[in-house]
C-alpha cells in the first residue's frame, strides 16, 4: 500500500455494488493514519457514500470511518448523519441536491457520510480548497456507480472489482478484463480541434461533423469518412448503437479513434472484438493511472468462485499489480 501514499490523489472506483470499495476506502485510511502521521487525509465523493444502508439494494453496507484531523468535503444536510467533533472551514459556493458542500476538520474518530460535488470541474475545486487548508493532504475521491470519468482529476486510481458482478467467474473476467482495457488507453498524440463540436475526422486537417444528436450521429460520420481518413475524435459517450451504425461504413477501418477518456468507451466485450477485427486503435485525451485492481472475493449472497484462478486470468490481462480484499484486511 505504500506506493499509494506516493501519490498526491487517488480515486477508487467500483465496477458495481458490493466489490469492497467503501471496505477498501477504510483499509486505506486507516493505513495512512498508521504511516503517513505528518500527512493529513482529505476526503471527497463523486455521489453519495458512507450511508448505513445501501440506497439501491437496501442492504447493510460499511460506513466510513475516519480519524482526528482528516478533512471531509460533503453536501450540507449530511452534517448531522457525521458523528465526529467538527470544526467548519468552508461553506463552497459549489451546490448539490443535498445543499452547499462543506468543507469540514474531523476533530475526533468517527463515522461520516459524504455526497461530493458531481462535476469534475467542482471536484478540482473542492481539491484546490482543501490543498489550500493542508497542501501536503492525500486527496482521496470515492467515486459512485458509473461515475468513474472522475479518475482523470486525480494522479492515481484503484479498480475494485469482485465475485458479485456476476454469478459466472468467466463473466466477472470478462467484465473486468473489458474495464481494464477501456481504462487504461494510451493518450492521443494528435493536436486535436479547440472548436465545439461531438465529433471530427482527420483527412490531412480536422473537419468538423455537422451533426450533434445521438440518433444522427453515426450517419453524419459516416458521409464525411473515406478510405483516407486517419482519425476519428469524438466527444461525448460512445455506444453498442453508434458503432453499429458506423461499421456499416466500409471506411470505418484502419484509423485511430480518439475519446476524451476510457470511461466514455460504453461498449460490449462483443463490439470491442469488432473494433479490434477493424484495426481500429483507440487513443484517449485524458488517461488514467490504474495503479492496484482489488478483488473482492466476499458476495452477500453467498456466491463462491476460484478466487486464485480468477486472479490468475486477470493476472494475463494486465501488468497492473492485482490483490484480494481479504488478503489486504490480513496485512498480506
Amino acid at each position: 500500500m505504500k506506493g499509494l501514499f506516493q501519490l498526491s490523489s487517488l480515486s477508487i472506483m467500483g465496477m458495481g455494488k458490493n466489490t469492497g470499495k467503501t471496505s477498501f476506502l477504510n483499509l486505506l485510511i486507516e493505513e495512512a493514519r498508521l504511516q503517513e502521521k505528518k500527512r493529513v487525509v482529505a476526503l471527497t465523493s463523486i455521489g453519495r457514500d458512507g450511508e448505513e444502508r445501501d440506497l439501491v439494494t437496501k442492504g447493510d453496507k460499511p460506513r466510513i470511518y475516519v480519524g482526528e484531523g482528516t478533512l471531509v468535503a460533503t453536501a450540507e444536510a449530511l452534517l448531522s448523519r457525521c458523528d465526529v467533533t467538527k470544526e467548519i472551514i468552508e461553506s463552497t459556493r459549489i451546490g448539490s441536491a443535498l445543499g452547499k458542500i462543506i468543507i469540514f476538520r474531523a476533530l475526533s474518530d468517527g463515522f461520516v457520510e459524504i455526497a461530493g460535488p458531481s462535476r469534475s470541474v467542482d471536484l478540482f475545486t473542492i481539491e484546490k480548497s482543501m490543498r489550500e487548508i493542508e497542501n501536503n493532504c492525500f486527496f482521496i475521491v470515492d467515486g459512485a456507480l458509473s461515475r468513474m470519468s472522475f479518475a482523470t482529476q486525480t494522479e492515481g486510481a484503484v479498480l475494485c472489482t469482485g465475485v458479485s458482478i456476476s454469478q459466472s467467474m468467466n463473466k466477472i473476467l470478462e467484465k473486468t478484463s473489458s474495464a481494464i482495457k477501456s481504462l487504461t488507453l494510451q493518450k492521443t498524440v494528435y493536436p486535436l480541434p479547440e472548436e465545439e463540436g461531438r465529433a471530427f475526422v482527420y483527412n490531412g486537417d480536422w473537419e468538423k461533423v455537422h451533426g450533434e444528436l445521438a440518433l444522427s450521429l453515426g450517419k453524419e460520420i459516416r458521409e464525411v469518412l473515406c478510405k483516407d481518413t486517419e482519425a476519428l475524435y469524438i466527444r461525448g459517450a460512445l455506444t453498442d448503437r453508434l458503432f453499429t451504425e458506423l461499421l456499416s461504413s466500409e471506411n470505418f477501418r484502419n484509423m485511430v479513434l480518439i475519446i476524451s477518456d476510457g470511461t466514455k468507451l460504453l461498449v460490449s466485450p462483443l463490439m470491442m472484438r469488432k473494433l479490434e477485427m477493424r484495426k481500429m486503435e483507440i487513443q484517449v485525451v485524458e488517461e488514467i493511472s490504474i495503479e492496484k485492481i482489488i478483488v473482492n472475493p466476499y458476495d452477500a449472497a453467498g456466491l463462491e468462485v476460484n478466487i486464485e484462478k480468477l486472479i490468475h486470468e486477470l493476472q494475463q490481462e494486465t501488468r497492473i499489480p492485482i490483490v484480494t480484499l481479504g488478503a489486504w484486511k490480513e496485512g498480506k
